[in-house]
């Protein structure tokens, strides 16, 4: 039998009051008196096996107009419904706690997908009242060049995903997706971290949650976005350094890097993603951003970041 916890937890996650049944390692709870109404509930329930007639599926999900069904064999199963619930299901002999980077991650993607949201793989960062984001798949070095920008004064904004929503006037905003910063141990010492190190993000994963210095910088108003880095590694025929992109090869970085991108494709294919990519290009450049992935080059690649931002005063 699943027991409910009573009251549940509340997060803000993206820009959404998330209630949960389930706690998150290393988030901030809201205080449920003074908090509004939830907008998306998160439990441990009953998730079934397949659903009856989907309409889209990709790796691992299915999904029909209402619902998105994620089964990660030997891990899970998650259910994301109306944009509104979410619910997950372990598999035999994996521990709830151990699913929760899922749930998190595509599952309240899903979630944020079916309620019109534009989501990028990228971290962010913010300097003077301006979003910066930080774009790239898994082990690009997002979360490492974030950790090190926060320790250069920087305020701490996502880990891994930005959800984009336009603003009533002036540049799409940016919303805090309520985690903590993700790092290895190697990247956790060489960004002098140490201190600030939590639980591991699973049981036998090498990976940390970790405390950005100064807390998260934005919880409730999004941050407008300033300008977007699609991150490379550096090479003798690439040194180092900053290329902004053109527009149209701009659009087709901000789809590649959409976040779980065959989701972005299923819930906004039909219209509805091409116009916030436009209105997103209108206010915010897109740029590759060549690094040096040596730890060593981390300030270098620092000091030219900050150069660039005075530019785009």
């Amino acid at each position: 039998m699943i027991e409910q916890s009573a009251p549940p937890y509340r997060y803000r996650i993206s820009g959404l009051i998330v209630a949960s049944d389930v706690a998150l390692p290393m988030r901030t709870l809201l205080d449920p008196m003074g908090t509004p109404p939830a907008d998306v509930t998160m439990s441990h329930a009953a998730v079934p096996d397949r659903l009856d007639q989907p309409t889209r599926e990709g790796p691992n999900w299915t999904a029909d107009d209402r619902r998105l069904l994620l089964d990660l064999p030997g891990i899970g199963r998650f259910l994301a419904e109306d944009g509104r619930r979410l619910a997950l299901s372990p598999a035999p002999g994996v521990a709830l706690e151990d699913i929760t980077v899922f749930a998190t991650g595509t599952g309240l993607a899903a979630i944020l997908y079916q309620r019109g949201a534009m989501l990028l793989h990228a971290s962010a960062v913010v300097h003077d009242g301006r979003a910066f984001l930080f774009c790239g798949p898994s082990g690009a070095g997002k979360s490492t060049l974030t950790a090190a920008l926060t320790r250069a004064g920087c305020g701490f904004l996502s880990d891994d995903v930005c959800a984009i929503e336009p603003a009533a006037e002036g540049p799409p905003l940016v919303q805090a997706d309520g985690r903590v910063l993700r790092l290895y141990r190697d990247s956790i010492g060489h960004v002098g971290l140490a201190d600030a190190m939590g639980p591991p993000v699973r049981q036998q994963v090498p990976k940390f949650h970790v405390s950005p210095p100064g807390g998260t910088a934005a919880t409730g108003a999004g941050v407008p976005v300033a300008a977007i880095y699609a991150l490379m590694e550096a090479s003798p025929a690439t040194p180092p350094g900053i290329t902004p992109l053109a527009p149209v090869a701009a659009a087709q970085a901000l789809l590649r890097l959409s976040y779980r991108r065959r989701l972005a494709l299923a819930y906004g294919g039909s219209g509805g993603l091409a116009p916030r990519i436009a209105s997103l290009l209108h206010h915010a450049g897109v740029c590759v951003l060549h690094q040096d992935r040596d730890f060593a080059a981390l300030d270098g690649t620092i000091a030219m970041l900050f150069r660039h931002w005075d530019t785009l005063r």
